[in-house]
């Protein structure tokens, strides 16, 4: 769109007096090189003022170049990616793996794994609880020493573990195993819960042979499916 300065028109050629360039005020015909010239001088300053109200025109119409870059992203870098959520406990399926036992330690291997269609993150301790035999409850605790708890984002399907530890003799130096110095022996359950979740999953519990007796913890959870961080194994 063209915007026209205000108040700029073709002029008419005309001399003073309003007369033609032909006409001089005497009412008789100039000579015909004097008309000749008189109308050369009238176009040349007719074109004039139209080439000015053709610059204002133009000038008012484009406007100034960007003397600055181009605003808005590029999609790369800068931006801070949206984090993963904490695995719901609906989509963890929660069973245990590998135990092991060694100079009167034991271990059980705890397997988180998703079925979440997205990513998603577990990330600290995850609660275990026994039922024991007289119907009550033993609580493990976190341990100490081992390397902080830290982000495990999940693919759908893969999975993150933990390990529950205990010592499967009596804590008094008796050589009987029994409830009254090995409150673990014969638990019903082992109820483990996802950490910042508080559904849990009803488990098998240590067998007799193999009874929590005392220093019953639990380590955070760890990307794969063996229990052990990368960074202690």
């Amino acid at each position: 769109m063209t915007v026209r300065a205000h108040g700029c028109s073709t002029p008419r050629p005309d001399l003073a007096g309003g007369r033609s360039p032909a006409q001089p005020a005497s009412g008789r015909a100039a000579p015909a090189s004097r008309r000749v010239l008189l109308t050369a001088a009238a176009l040349v300053t007719l074109a004039g003022a139209t080439a000015g109200c053709t610059a204002a025109s133009t000038s008012a119409a484009t406007p100034p170049a960007a003397t600055g870059a181009a605003t808005g992203g590029t999609g790369h870098g800068g931006g801070t990616q949206a984090a993963a959520p904490q695995c719901p406990a609906a989509d963890l399926n929660i069973k245990t793996g590998a135990d092991e036992a060694a100079a009167g330690h034991s271990y059980l291997t705890v397997i988180f794994t998703t079925s979440s269609a997205t990513p998603c993150v577990l990330q600290g301790y995850p609660g275990a609880e026994l039922t024991t035999a007289g119907g009550g409850t033993l609580d493990a605790q976190r341990t100490t020493g081992a390397p902080a708890p830290s982000r495990v984002t999940l693919a759908p399907g893969q999975s993150a573990s933990a390990l529950i530890g205990w010592e499967h003799f009596p804590q008094n130096g008796s050589a009987t195993v029994s409830p009254a110095d090995c409150p673990g022996y014969g638990a019903t359950t082992l109820l483990v819960t996802a950490p910042g979740q508080t559904t849990p999953t009803r488990l098998a519990p240590p067998g007799t042979t193999s009874p929590v007796c005392w220093g019953f913890d639990v380590s955070p959870v760890v990307p794969g499916s063996a229990g052990r961080s990368p960074v202690s194994s």
